[in-house]
């Protein structure tokens, strides 16, 4: 007898209390926003409280935000801990991984829908969790939608680890909808002027070979090329034209026969584009099979590049993480929260994504380095993105920051008041944050007394809200309510 088929096994990540975390993200919202007109204003948020919750009253704003980043526990046993059930190095390996997915699974869901069709999602990550991230996000955005997992370094010195000394972790990118995302913009080059020294009648122009050794062959990409002299040249191959005559053709015959970078079409159409150079180690051959006298190269010029962009790499290896230390120390925080991430990383997220005007919405915010980089990128740009961050009120076991969210807002306020000294915001340019309270959450009476305390009454462009303050601003700060 046969043996009968197997039930088909769905293909994805699976976990146990995966229904749960799925049906996190529908459950109704049990507080409110405290001021609730907050975040209907054009001020930037901090948000103090549980970003689950938060994420539930952020749902107004759904389908609006250009850009989501997150920065959040890389489960490596030295985390944060969270109000719902993930806790970290608490529990063993594969527990730790579930409870893990427990807490991102309706973040994950929550954020999508804050995402504009054009918008996207970039996740800092390290290694424990990279493979397992880049799954849900799969399911939660649909892996079409991926758009590419970055290397960047985080450390040079290390020599950590048995067998390699870590030192790099991961930004996955997931667009709403990839067909929606526009093409990222890498910044302008430190050597572009050197690059694009040549000029003519059009402006400044850099070169390239026209032949590439490492050009796989193609039928439409062998034939002559007639240089200045008269003389023709072709990459090196024994195949060789019937004809030797300028735009002949012949299809290769194996990957001996060497192609050009344009196919014969482009060649004819675009020979104003061409520059010979004489060179005694030309590679290129002439009809009787000697060495060709001339190199073929091709003309960009500077301003088809600056209109078209230049697409970043997937890598980042100039911004790491004792840049973030350093800026931390800069505005007199030291030693105040490990591992941030530096300012300059999220400027450059800012710069590829391109969009001046973009909500950006951090639901990890940490030490707050994504505020910081806003403010400095609108003063930059002159942009008007507006920032909304969360921060659970978690104890720091520190007496001068006894929560994460005060160390956060006492960073925005040095942060914005070192702008304001170098650089005076242009007329209507928004720098203050202003500190949103979760009324009614139980995570926030828990901590009521150290999460009210990051903020202080004060007038602000937006009306009654409360400006965020520094625990050790010289101004006076309400009694928590009993």
């Amino acid at each position: 007898m046969a043996a009968a088929a197997p039930h088909p096994e769905p293909f994805g990540l699976s976990w146990p209390g995966k229904a749960a975390a799925w049906a996190a993200a529908a459950v109704p919202a049990h507080a409110a926003l405290a001021p609730a007109h907050a975040l209907a204003g054009p001020d930037h948020l901090l948000v103090v409280g549980d970003n689950l919750e938060a994420l539930r009253l952020l749902q107004p704003l759904r389908g609006q935000a250009r850009l989501a980043y997150i920065d959040p526990p890389y489960n490596a046993g030295t985390d944060y801990l969270y109000a719902d059930r993930f806790r970290g190095s608490h529990a063993g390996p594969a527990r730790r991984h579930a409870a893990w997915l427990d807490l991102m699974a309706p973040r994950l869901l929550l954020l999508r829908e804050l995402l504009a069709g054009n918008g996207v999602l970039f996740a800092s990550i390290g290694s424990t969790e990279h493979a397992h991230l880049r799954l849900l996000c799969d399911e939660v955005f649909g892996a079409k939608h991926h758009v590419a997992s970055v290397a960047r370094v985080t450390k040079r010195s290390s020599n950590q680890g048995r067998h390699f000394a870590p030192s790099h972790d991961h930004l996955l990118v997931y667009a709403r909808d990839r067909s929606q995302l526009p093409p990222f913009h890498e910044l302008p080059r430190a050597d572009d002027a050197a690059r694009f020294r040549h000029s003519d009648a059009r402006g400044a122009f850099a070169t390239v070979a026209l032949f590439q050794n490492g050009l796989d062959p193609r039928p439409n990409q062998r034939y002559w090329v007639q240089c200045p002299d008269g003389s023709l040249a072709i990459p090196p191959g024994p195949s060789l034209p019937a004809t030797a005559a300028d735009g002949a053709q012949v299809t290769p015959a194996s990957h001996a026969d060497r192609c050009w970078r344009w196919s014969c079409a482009s060649y004819l159409a675009k020979k104003d584009l061409l520059v010979f150079r004489r060179s005694p180690r030309s590679p290129l051959r002439t009809p009787d099979g000697s060495r060709s006298a001339w190199n073929v190269y091709t003309k960009y010029y500077a301003e088809d590049r600056r209109a078209a962009g230049r697409r970043p790499r997937d890598f980042v290896d100039d911004l790491t993480n004792d840049q973030g230390t350093a800026e931390l120390r800069a505005l007199g925080l030291d030693d105040c929260f490990p591992f941030t991430k530096p300012v300059g990383l999220l400027r450059r997220i800012l710069h590829w994504i391109d969009a001046p005007d973009a909500l950006v919405v951090d639901c990890f915010a940490g030490s707050g380095t994504t505020g910081q980089a806003v403010l400095e990128q609108n003063a930059a740009d002159g942009g008007s993105r507006r920032c909304i961050l969360v921060q659970s009120p978690e104890a720091t076991g520190r007496n001068d920051f006894p929560t994460i969210a005060e160390l956060c807002a006492e960073r925005l306020l040095r942060a914005r008041r070192k702008l304001d000294a170098q650089q005076p915001p242009r007329h209507g340019e928004r720098r203050q944050f202003v500190a949103v309270q979760l009324a009614g959450s139980p995570t926030n009476a828990a901590a009521a007394p150290s999460a009210r305390a990051a903020a202080t009454p004060g007038a602000t462009a937006g009306g009654n809200c409360n400006e965020v303050a520094a625990a050790n601003d010289p101004r006076p700060r309400p009694a928590p309510n009993p």
